[in-house]
């Protein structure tokens, strides 16, 4: 799957905001451009049953359904974060845990809580991303998928630290490092991020496969 076999653009099967903007910065480099889901042909009536069992399947039944209801390449992005000591929780339900209708600062503030009762030594995280970019492979019908994923290890902390990024990023503080992700830099979270591994990885192996140099 050759980069020009894509197309000038794709459309982010998501609709959270913070994640768009996210993606959008990191993907500068693709030689496409990142459209919203909801300004794609027919993009607000797409929707999904995100009932997978892993990243990997979370993301590719996002990446379908936005690629098959818009004609058009799609990506999409599962992550979750894993806390080692609450057995990996939680994980694919990183999103969902407290229900589809808790806010983004209700989640925080629940993993915070959960961190607080944990000692400080059992607070080790692992923040994870994969990306699945899905291609219409033509008027045969069909899709190829392609894949990417980033890994980051760290600690949690039990009260939220710094007025960037999004999620769980102000509670997250990278192994080897003092900061949390909401406390860094754009440019250095992006180097550290989950996120920003899994997007190097998608745009070095397109790259590798249309016979030019990763990155």
């Amino acid at each position: 799957m050759a980069q020009y076999a894509i197309g000038p653009r794709v459309v982010l099967a998501s609709r959270n905001r913070g994640k768009a903007a996210e993606l959008s910065l990191l993907l500068t480099g693709a030689p496409w451009d990142l459209v919203p889901l909801d300004d794609a042909p027919a993009g607000e009536s797409v929707t999904w049953d995100e009932n997978g069992s892993s990243y990997h399947e979370n993301a590719a039944i996002k990446a379908r359904a936005v690629a098959l209801g818009t004609g058009m390449p799609a990506l999409a992005d599962d992550s979750g974060l894993e806390v080692r000591a609450l057995h990996g929780f939680p994980g694919i339900h990183t999103a969902r845990w407290l229900g589809d209708a808790a806010t983004e600062a209700e989640l925080l503030a629940g993993i915070a809580a959960k961190v607080a009762e944990l000692p400080p030594t059992s607070r080790h995280a692992t923040f994870v991303c994969v990306l699945a970019l899905a291609v219409p492979a033509g008027p045969a019908g069909g899709l190829t998928l392609r894949y990417a994923e980033g890994r980051v290890e760290g600690g949690l902390l039990p009260e939220p630290r710094g007025e960037g990024g999004f999620g769980y990023d102000p509670i997250f503080v990278p192994a080897g490092q003092r900061l949390t992700m909401a406390e860094m830099p754009r440019q250095d979270k992006d180097c550290w991020s989950h996120r920003g591994r899994a997007a190097r990885e998608l745009l070095s192996s397109l790259q590798a496969e249309d016979g030019e140099p990763g990155r």
